[in-house]
């Protein structure tokens, strides 16, 4: 596809035109240019509706930000073309972006090479910590039933907490369910591990009774498809299992500074100081396992601040 082809289906997606096999034209070229993103091996009946889904969801983004009157054609050119200079200078970048709006409810891949953790944070903003070697399979975006992941190999989870949508991790034939809370899974081919850090899971697997796990409680279930088991013993240390992750959210008498920097990284947010006053603050809290919402909830109310989030922007400011 060439600029002027990407150009015209941009346009019709800017005024709500775009037939459903032309939303499937850009799908493929977006998916094509971000290189890590695909439809995983789903049935094509289920593809073609998250490809309607998707086509609709954008007609309506659309239509809620149309403009009045002359400046509308104008307007449409004006983002058309910053589509375009987009996707030349930030590539594959870009391209996830308008992909994840294009087919919201596609599958996505998650790999991670050896000897390294990758974080990613999910559209619900739970953070997983993928640990080397290992590989995550989940939506681009969760609908409206249940959270579902699938898991190959080792990852840290921190769920967002979210009652009316409990969150399953696949791994192998067995399920874990949780409603939010923080989990170690260890799947190494012939057994998987599963350590509780906060809150409670249960487990779940064809051949064997549900057991549920509570803080610092270990599960192991063999590959065999026997009994899922309590593990009474050998529970590795807490710092083993968060090694290589921002998990770890305590501080005694930490300047502001280092807080609010270790929040930023962590949650991969930008956070603006109204008043460089606030940076003069020491703390000593412990924010592990905390949402990023609750997390500045907990600082404001001790510090007296205001703040708000927009996107990826936090404005803090001193009360009045």
């Amino acid at each position: 596809m060439n600029n002027q082809d990407l150009k015209n289906l941009i346009e019709k997606y800017l005024n709500g035109t775009l037939e459903a096999s032309e939303a499937q034209q850009l799908e493929q070229w977006l998916d094509a240019a971000g290189d890590e993103h695909a439809f995983d091996a789903m049935p094509e009946a289920e593809k073609d509706a998250a490809r309607i889904a998707g086509y609709h969801h954008l007609v309506e983004r659309i239509n809620k930000h149309k403009q009045p009157g002359i400046i509308r054609p104008l307007l449409r050119y004006w983002k058309a073309a910053a589509c375009i200079a987009c996707i030349v200078i930030a590539g594959a970048v870009f391209s996830k972006e308008l992909l994840n709006m294009v087919a919201p409810h596609r599958l996505v891949s998650l790999q991670s090479i050896p000897g390294k953790t990758k974080k990613h944070i999910l559209s619900d903003g739970s953070i997983v910590w993928l640990k080397g070697n290992s590989k995550l399979i989940f939506p681009a975006s969760f609908g409206a039933g249940n959270r579902e992941v699938t898991l190959q190999g080792e990852a840290l989870f921190e769920i967002a907490k979210d009652p009316r949508h409990p969150f399953l991790v696949k791994c192998g034939t067995l399920t874990t369910t949780v409603l939010g809370t923080s989990f170690n899974i260890r799947e190494t081919g012939k057994e998987t591990q599963i350590t509780l850090l906060t809150g409670k899971i249960a487990l779940s697997a064809p051949q064997s009774a549900p057991v549920v796990l509570y803080p610092e409680q270990q599960a192991v279930y063999a590959a065999t498809g026997t009994a899922i088991r309590k593990q009474e013993e050998g529970t590795p240390p807490i710092n083993d299992i968060t090694k290589g992750t921002e998990y770890n959210m305590a501080f005694n008498d930490a300047t502001m500074q280092q807080v609010l920097q270790r929040i930023e990284n962590k949650f991969e947010v930008d956070i603006q100081l109204q008043d460089a006053v606030i940076n003069s603050n020491l703390i000593t809290a412990d924010f592990t396992d905390q949402s990023l919402q609750h997390t500045m909830e907990m600082i404001s109310q001790a510090l007296n601040l205001d703040f708000s989030i927009k996107g990826k922007t936090i404005l803090l400011k001193q009360k009045k």
